[in-house]
């Protein structure tokens, strides 16, 4: 997936990505997207897969565009654009200097698996909850404002959530989707480190007895939430 990367800087994940793989609505805008992607990957990525590895995957997902590669990286967007149903981009859309991401770039088989398998859709669960406040109540110049505010006589969909909805979506997104996830990641990688150098978290017994290893330090083990109906009331 071709997509420019308008943050500046590297990073793993594009708005199109994120939409792709997180439980959000299609038609979310994308710079309620692209704010919150350093954030989400600086605070839960790097956190994962280690500095060294997470700089190493972005150096390699990322590229800036130069008067040689500009003509090709814009065929290979509007390709890509056209593959998902969406408008291609002129040439002026694409000045030199921007940066383009892609996991087409990467040519370390290992990390295209990692991110197949793994690494897209928790950096994608990341963002989204990292976006569900920003999202919720918005800086504007009026001051601080529901992003739907209420209104009697509107309908639900058009109606915010609730400070609880908000607090239930984020324990959930983190305890039940995102720390499982992660931790089962860590355990793939783990199995197969001999394929990702730069990966230097502690692995404990890597190919047999992961769950003793687990049990012997609970604190690793992901937490996970207990639904009750009516807490957040």
């Amino acid at each position: 997936m071709y997509r420019i990367n308008r943050l500046g800087r590297n990073v793993l994940i594009t708005a199109d990505e994120v939409k792709y793989h997180a439980p959000c609505d299609s038609s979310v805008s994308e710079r309620n997207i692209i704010q919150n992607i350093i954030l989400a990957e600086e605070r839960y990525i790097t956190e994962a897969i280690g500095d060294d590895f997470y700089y190493d995957f972005i150096d390699k997902k990322n590229r800036m565009v130069t008067t040689s590669n500009q003509n090709d990286l814009l065929d290979k967007i509007n390709e890509s654009l056209e593959s998902y149903g969406l408008r291609n981009i002129e040439k002026k859309e694409l000045p030199i200097g921007i940066l383009v991401n892609a996991i087409e770039f990467v040519d370390n088989e290992y990390y295209v698996q990692l991110w197949g398998n793994f690494l897209w859709k928790l950096t994608a669960e990341c963002v989204d909850a990292m976006s569900t406040v920003t999202n919720w109540v918005k800086h504007t110049n009026q001051g601080q404002m529901l992003n739907a505010p209420k209104v009697i006589g509107t309908t639900a969909e058009a109606n915010s959530a609730d400070p609880k909805d908000i607090k239930f979506k984020m324990d959930h997104s983190v305890l039940d989707r995102i720390n499982p996830f992660k931790q089962r990641m860590e355990e793939w990688i783990c199995k197969r480190i001999q394929n990702y150098p730069l990966y230097n978290k502690e692995c404990g017994k890597c190919n047999s007895q992961m769950d003793d290893y687990y049990r012997d330090k609970p604190t690793i083990k992901a937490q996970k939430s207990d639904i009750v109906l009516g807490v957040y009331n």
